[in-house]
């Protein structure tokens, strides 16, 4: 589950690997102040460091606890089905859950980058627009 949540935060902040609590704040839903006090507590749940004075979030780090925190999800899912599986039906429904609880993860996240495309091609267009009008 790993190298798929890293792919799509790559297909995301692209060759970024620093993330600011801004960046990751939809991804965790955690807000920037949340994620200060809980900085404050000891209690992120993400390691962190600062860089020129301004907190940073590795997309490594990020990606395992997406990854670590969709494992738990499941895990708690698998308790609730019946102990009259056989194993590989068990092992199957782990990595459906696994990629299902991704993919629904990652909905807001592809939604968060069409937004911003969308932006970019009206901001595009409304500047074609002005040239052709002077």
């Amino acid at each position: 589950m790993f190298d798929l949540i890293l792919k799509d935060l790559q297909d995301k902040f692209g060759s970024k690997v620093l993330l600011g609590p801004e960046d990751i704040a939809d991804i965790i839903d955690m807000t920037v102040g949340q994620q200060s006090n809980k900085r404050s507590d000891d209690d992120f749940p993400i390691p962190w460091s600062k860089d020129t004075g301004r907190v940073k979030v590795t997309i490594y780090h990020l990606a395992d606890y997406l990854a670590n925190h969709g494992k738990r999800q499941v895990k708690q899912e698998m308790s609730k089905i019946p102990d009259k599986l056989t194993r590989s039906q068990k092992k199957a429904t782990k990595g459906h859950l696994e990629k299902e609880w991704w993919l629904f993860r990652s909905r807001s996240i592809v939604a968060i980058i069409e937004k911003a495309i969308l932006e970019n091609e009206l901001h595009s267009k409304e500047s074609v627009s002005k040239v052709l009008k002077i």
